[in-house]
């Protein structure tokens, strides 16, 4: 049974502080009420955790987990500057991007460490919700309900089981931990609990800028809970919080439109007044809906479609929906604070992404569901406490809907596996949202299915997406294919939309080399160096564009440079040698060739264009025995069918024949074509 906890005392009397401001219980314990022993709480969170998100072990990165921790060069090179300076993913966060810096020197892209962490704050979150619950309320059934119910709730997953939502446990670690210390503040008024306080809801900004809520979360708690009443005096202390809160408000909102996540004047113009206010009464009554009918859950919930000129009936029953819910919380609170204390920690904890001013492209989103859930969760904990003093069957009740919970939990982990599990249930549900049209065609990108993939993201584009990475990627397949006028035009649209990337600039560039539109492509391949100086491999580019331009002197300096910056990239180093070959300078060439191999005896083309220049000057026994050297590294039987094709023209067809059976054991299919057109038996 929970004890009650004893009051604070002040002044030099050490008399015994007003009841008004003491962190007591509003309710005294049953005779008969439930009680455990708070050793076991974490053992029992952390199993229903674990056994709840067993297949979080088979699940790959996915989504912003690219973006965030795959191709994220301020991880991969652990730049403290940069963490602590930049924005990621339209967010300033850098603690968490900080934490997903020291798991990826731990243990790069291996995903296990990431996932094991995640659940480990969860439970840590878990354990907090169930010490906080217990330390205003005093009820050890409510507050383990509560905890249980927040360890294990199917829209919790998003936030766990997804490796870059990690600014969800993070920020929620620290923000809950935040609230303790104010209550031991409260409790003992000693001021170095109230700093680290100060301390912790700082962390919990720098974790994730929907931790500004804090402030009046407090202020609410003081209210509902330590009975102090609403005036200037409440918000003496509140200051600092409010200082910190209004910095990094600013900084969330900056962010936001820096990465283009800014939706005010799209969603503005797509929808009236009228109908964004009934889109926030959806959102706001989403959330509930789905506390108690964890049902059909995706990744992405789109705004409305206006197909037949108005938003859906559902919308407007929302409206009408979320006034009774909150009609009913305000009428039971009325007898009962702890009431309005849940719906205000739901509203308050929601408030930053309920769409009022609109963040992305959903409507509503699991992850949001994660702190402000304590506020729903603690009703039902009551509700539970309620039919508990009235029998005892309560708990067998309450354990089969845990038992029911942990099963939704684990096949909704599961559904977290990769693009395609995450994402076709949302397609089914949504078949026109071009972000689950794109997130489906990355992942066959991903698996190179270039085909599908194109499909799905052309589909994505098609509905309006106006993304430049989508439009990228479409202009890079056609690119691949040969089709450089309709990769064009993906790159042109690319050049209008967000986000901006250097790469547009490399690839304008790429296409115009490719139509042998060498001035513009050499225009491109500057703005690009501008860009980028230090890029190894867009120098390269950049000098074989000036050999198609044919100023050598200066391909060479590219090349130089190229060299320069990474002593290891061999094709800056073949191209050198390359642009010698165009000026008729074979001597030099076979040189540098030359030096290649014994630098980098393992880089194959070397050998290979050694042996076209061979050839080219007739010297075919030297072409053939640099081939010799490279098939013994080679894999592909490209360089025995380089030498049979060599054996041929000098009509020595026996010797072909030989290279060509060689050829044709390592896999060589041009050299299987030609053994089975001559006949040779077995093939």
């Amino acid at each position: 049974m929970a004890k009650q906890k004893s009051q604070p005392k002040q002044g030099t009397k050490k008399e015994i502080a007003p009841p008004s401001y003491s962190a007591k219980a509003i309710e005294p314990a049953a005779p008969n009420s439930f009680s455990i022993d708070e050793k076991w709480i974490p053992a029992i969170l952390s199993v229903l955790v674990f056994v709840s998100y067993i297949p979080v072990w088979k699940n790959i990165f996915v989504w912003d987990d690219k973006l965030y921790i795959v191709t994220n060069e301020l991880l991969k090179n652990f730049d403290i500057k940069g963490i602590f300076t930049e924005y990621v993913v339209g967010n300033y966060h850098p603690l968490t991007v900080l934490s997903l810096a020291i798991e990826y020197a731990l243990v790069g892209d291996k995903t296990w460490l990431y996932h094991l962490d995640n659940l480990i704050l969860h439970i840590l979150n878990s354990w907090l919700v169930f010490r906080i619950i217990q330390k205003l309320n005093s009820n050890d059934l409510v507050s383990l309900v509560t905890a249980v119910l927040f360890a294990i709730h199917p829209l919790h997953v998003e936030s766990v089981a997804w490796a870059a939502e990690r600014k969800d446990v993070l920020y929620t670690f620290f923000l809950l931990f935040s609230l303790w210390y104010y209550l031991k503040f409260d409790e003992t008024k000693n001021k170095v609990q109230y700093i680290v306080s100060l301390i912790l809801f700082l962390a919990a900004c720098l974790s994730k800028g929907m931790a500004v809520v804090l402030p009046a979360l407090l202020i609410i708690t003081d209210y509902c809970f330590l009975k102090k009443p609403l005036n200037f005096q409440l918000l003496i202390n509140k200051i600092p919080y409010f200082v910190i809160t209004i910095l990094f408000a600013y900084l969330a909102t900056h962010a936001q439109k820096d990465a283009g996540a800014d939706a005010s004047k799209v969603i503005g113009g797509a929808y009236t007044t009228g109908e964004r206010i009934l889109m926030t009464a959806y959102a706001f009554c989403f959330y509930w809906v789905k506390t108690i009918l964890p049902y059909n859950l995706y990744p992405f919930y789109p705004y409305p479609s206006k197909e037949t000129g108005s938003i859906p009936a559902i919308y407007p029953l929302a409206f009408l929906g979320a006034l009774l819910l909150v009609g009913a919380i305000v009428w039971f609170g009325r007898k009962d604070k702890r009431i309005w204390w849940a719906g205000a920690f739901f509203l308050i904890a929601i408030s930053t992404v309920l769409q009022i001013l609109p963040v992305g492209s959903a409507l509503v989103a699991d992850r949001y569901y994660y702190l402000s859930s304590i506020g729903p969760l603690f009703l039902i904990g009551l509700l539970v406490n309620k039919f508990y003093t009235s029998s005892k069957g309560a708990l067998t009740g309450f354990g089969i809907i845990a038992l029911v919970l942990c099963v939704l939990t684990f096949v909704q982990t599961g559904k977290w596996r990769n693009a395609l599990t995450l994402f076709t249930d949302a397609e089914k549900a949504f078949p026109r949202d071009a972000m689950v049209l794109s997130n489906i065609g990355w992942h066959y990108l991903d698996n190179k299915d270039f085909p599908t993939a194109k499909q799905y993201l052309i589909r994505a584009d098609e509905v309006g997406f106006k993304n430049a990475d989508v439009c990228r990627s479409i202009g890079s397949m056609y690119l691949d294919e040969g089709d450089n006028a309709t990769a064009l035009k993906y790159f042109q649209k690319a050049e209008q939309y967000l986000p901006i990337s250097n790469r547009t600039n490399w690839l304008f560039a790429t296409v115009y080399y490719r139509m042998e539109d060498y001035k513009n492509a050499n225009r491109y391949f500057k703005i690009t160096l501008e860009n980028e100086p230090d890029n190894a491999e867009y120098w390269t580019s950049y000098g074989l564009s000036l050999i198609g331009s044919g100023d050598f002197a200066e391909a060479r300096k590219a090349f130089k440079k190229s060299m320069e910056i990474n002593p290891q990239y061999w094709d800056a180093y073949l191209n050198h040698a390359y642009a010698y070959r165009k000026e008729g300078n074979f001597e030099q060439e076979i040189k540098e060739l030359k030096e290649l191999i014994e630098k980098a005896p393992q880089y194959l083309p070397a050998y290979k264009n050694l042996g076209v220049t061979y050839v080219d000057l007739k010297q075919d026994n030297n072409a053939v025995e640099i081939w010799k050297r490279a098939s013994v590294r080679d894999s592909t039987g490209d360089y025995e069918y380089n030498i049979g094709i060599n054996h041929s023209l000098r009509n020595d067809i026996e010797a072909a024949k030989q290279w060509y059976i060689k050829a044709a054991q390592k896999g060589n299919t041009n050299a299987k074509t030609i053994l089975k057109n001559n006949g040779v038996p077995g093939y």
